[in-house]
């Protein structure tokens, strides 16, 4: 956010070749300052909050000859100045100009902090989850192919212990309240995964970590993409937005969608009994396990005005189906008509002004309906060749019948205030408050879960930060402080006493940490970050889900410490060959730790049931060379999570390694670049990537026989692709096909629950 919104200008334009070609990614910048933004896909670029008189701007990228011109900007006007960048026949020595975007500006923060830009990824068949999978400290685990239920790790801590965001605003406020793993590529300009230490602008009470998904911004003119994606087991997405920026007015308006597909029919072994009740090992297709989403979102608002630097309002749809085919654990019968329905709507508010040259004021404020419906109301005992071979005299295939439908009304409000206290001094406050309402019905007569009961959850997170920047930008600091507080009450309908019981509970707690960042020589950088973090019990935790995860009102904040320690080394920029590699040491020391735990009646609940410490190493490298033609990366995280509960159930089993939860796994991947295949301008691209998980115990280490012990096996994924793509006049169109999978290995997140064998994808994307 500005906070020179009122007396500033701007400058647009377009660099092209002399062919008249977009040029994306070329440095535009003003000289003597650190101002400066990188190209669009078609060339064009925006340069806002530039200060009235004349300026000289500098236009350089690689390979390029650098253009230096000078402008006349005006106050609350906006200039137009094109380029036409002609090829360098000379290789420059040192960088001489270098635009920071938002990412690098992050990456170069105190902030504990990984990017993932999403440019290059758009182009590809990976789902979100898949591209989150390959950053070292995460794992994601998937029970199935695509919308089936992920779990979401970030250095040993998962589920909800980690908040996950949309352009700052709480994901489950968003279309895409289904699982982060779901959510379109196409869809995202870069994810930011910020590692035990979350920032004050966010408001989260997130114990482990916060990942915030960032939409693309808004340009002058008309901008946007659409992709289609088919491939194998029955699957089709397609995805697209549109933008419109009239800078005059400063009006705009950004529209996008989604539409999700899956069959999910892919081979599993299982076993089955024959005639004679043998048991055997049979190959067949998943029946019963299609996958259904669509969604959208349109904003509409004006920005750069005196009065407000945005103001917008938001109105999106999300819509889920997906068909249950088996428990957590693919044993047993397999269900043939279980299903499970989510349909998310809303309308949020942004507001965002620069008062004067020192204050600054963000808001975003929202409300969204949810509606989760869980129908088992078949009476038929399925095979797991599809066939009904019986018909039982009570319907239900998981236990009992039965047809659930939970509302939640959930508010929310983020507002951010920064106050410039001198140049390279900054103070932050933020208040979060967040507002559920649940209710829920059981529309068969004899349902067996009790989800009647009102429930209203209040959850306030304040923190205030300061931000300090010395030695010319050396060194930063960012030290901060949190206040959490959550309010429960819960009123429940007691059948035998025809009365109605209340209640009600109110905790608050206290946090706070630092982060700071020094460059200790020209490339090489030391992070060291620590937080004090609290995460209060979420909605679905406390009142349950509307399937097999029953209420608990006595759950307890989770606490833990959390600490980084990061040291990255790069080469010399434009140097014939690039490189950087990076550490990470990371330690998480939690008290009251939430765990969910499973009866045998396959219905579950969340209790706090362990103290835990996990600590490790993340090593990540990356190497780019053969004038910019090859690529090669990799990354690899070991972590040593380990129970340290001195009572409760599981103190017998203190010194093991938690349960079911991979502590060891790697990624590895190669491009190789051919450009000007068939005309000018296009690209060739060849991809692998490779991703390894070493194998883990699904219960205690230390309990029963170690060679009978039920072990999730180690898995080996390789995938592989081509992608091409060539530039027209206004548009950028891409063609990718993809193997995933590529040597059809059987793989295995979960015990028992297989995931996809070989698949092959198609995706055609147009950018402009």
């Amino acid at each position: 956010m500005g906070g020179f919104a009122q007396t500033m200008g701007s400058l647009t334009g377009k660099v092209t070749d002399t062919q008249g070609e977009g040029l994306p990614g070329i440095a535009v910048m003003l000289k003597g300052s650190s101002q400066g933004v990188a190209t669009q896909v078609n060339g064009r670029y925006t340069l806002t909050d530039i200060a009235p008189g004349r300026h000289r701007i500098i236009v350089s990228g690689v390979g390029l000859a650098n253009q230096e011109v000078t402008v006349s900007i005006k106050a609350g006007q906006t200039a137009q100045q094109d380029f036409v960048m002609q090829e360098d026949a000379t290789q420059m020595e040192e960088v001489v100009i270098q635009a920071e975007s938002k990412a690098e500006v992050l990456r170069l923060s105190a902030q504990a902090v990984e990017v993932i830009e999403t440019g290059e990824l758009k182009l590809k068949t990976a789902d979100l989850g898949e591209v989150m999978a390959q950053t070292q400290g995460v794992n994601v685990r998937r029970a199935g192919g695509l919308g089936s239920g992920t779990r979401f790790a970030l250095n040993g801590l998962s589920g909800d212990q980690i908040r996950f965001f949309y352009n700052g605003v709480p994901l489950d406020f968003t279309p895409y309240s289904f699982g982060i793993a779901n959510v379109p590529v196409n869809l995202i300009d870069r994810v930011e995964v910020y590692k035990g230490v979350v920032p004050v602008e966010f408001g989260a009470d997130a114990l482990g970590g916060a990942v915030n998904l960032v939409s693309p911004g808004v340009h002058e003119g008309l901008g946007g993409s659409a992709s289609y994606q088919v491939g194998s087991f029955g699957t089709h997405r397609v995805s697209g937005n549109l933008n419109c920026l009239h800078e005059p007015t400063g009006l705009f308006v950004v529209g996008g969608g989604f539409y999700d597909y899956a069959d999910n029919n892919y081979e599993i072994q299982v076993e089955v009994p024959d005639e004679r009740g043998r048991i055997s090992e049979v190959t067949v297709p998943r029946f019963h396990d299609a996958y259904r989403a669509v969604g959208g979102n349109l904003t509409v608002g004006i920005k750069d005005k005196t009065w407000a630097d945005e103001l917008s309002v938001q109105a999106f749809y999300g819509d889920y189906e997906n068909e249950i085919q088996h428990n957590q654990i693919m044993s047993g019968n397999p269900y043939g008509d279980v299903r499970f329905f989510n349909t998310t709507l809303g309308l949020g508010l942004t507001y965002g002004v620069g008062l004067n040259d020192k204050v600054d004021i963000d808001l975003n404020a929202g409300y969204t309906y949810r509606e989760r419906v869980f129908v088992d109301t078949s009476r038929c005992q399925y095979n797991w060749f599809g066939e009904c071979i019986r018909v039982n005299n009570v319907a239900g295939e998981i236990e009992r019948a039965t047809d659930q439908i939970i509302w939640d009304d959930n508010y929310y409000a983020r507002l951010s205030g920064s106050y410039q206290l001198a140049p390279d001094h900054t103070l932050q406050l933020s208040v979060a408050p967040t507002l559920t309402f649940r209710s829920g019905d059981e529309r068969l007569i004899n349902g067996t879960l009790p989800i009647n009961d009102r429930g209203r959850l209040l959850n306030l997170v304040n923190g205030l930060e300061y931000t300090a920047t010395l030695w010319g930008g050396r060194l930063e600091n960012i030290a901060f402080v949190k206040s959490y507080q959550q309010s429960l009450k819960i009123e429940s309908f007691v059948t035998n006493l025809n009365e109605t019981s209340v209640d009600t509970r109110e905790v608050s707690y206290f946090g706070g940490g630092n982060g700071i960042k020094v460059d200790l020589f020209p490339r090489l950088s030391a992070k060291l970050s620590y937080e004090y973090a609290i995460r209060m019990p979420r909605q679905d935790e406390i009142f349950g889900d509307g399937q097999l995860i029953l209420g608990n009102n006595e759950l307890q904040p989770e606490r833990s410490h959390n600490a980084n320690l990061e040291l990255g080394f790069s080469s010399k920029p434009r140097a014939k060959s690039t490189w950087e590699v990076q550490s990470n040491f990371f330690l998480r020391q939690t008290d009251d730790l939430i765990f969910l735990v499973v009866g045998f009646d396959e219905f579950g609940s969340y209790r706090n049931v362990w103290r835990a410490t996990s600590q490790g190493l993340e090593l990540s490298g990356k190497w780019t060379g053969l004038n910019d033609r090859l690529t090669l990366s990799g990354n690899t995280t070991y972590q040593h999570y380990i129970n340290r509960s001195e009572d409760g159930p599981f103190t017998a089993f203190r010194g093991d390694r938690i349960p079911n939860t991979p502590y060891y796994f790697a990624n590895a991947s190669a491009q190789y670049n051919l450009p000007e295949v068939f005309k000018s301008q296009d690209k060739l691209t060849l991809f692998w990537s490779a991703r390894y998980v070493h194998s883990f115990f699904r219960s205690w280490e230390s309990a029963g026989i170690r060679e009978f012990k039920l072990e999730i096996p180690r898995q080996l994924l390789q995938n592989a692709g081509i992608t091409y793509r060539v530039p027209t006049d206004r548009f950028y169109h891409a063609i990718t096909a993809e193997v995933q999978n590529l040597t059809d290995e059987r793989v295995f997140d979960f015990l028992g629950v297989q995931r996809p064998g070989r698949a092959f994808f198609l995706k055609v994307t147009t950018q402009f």
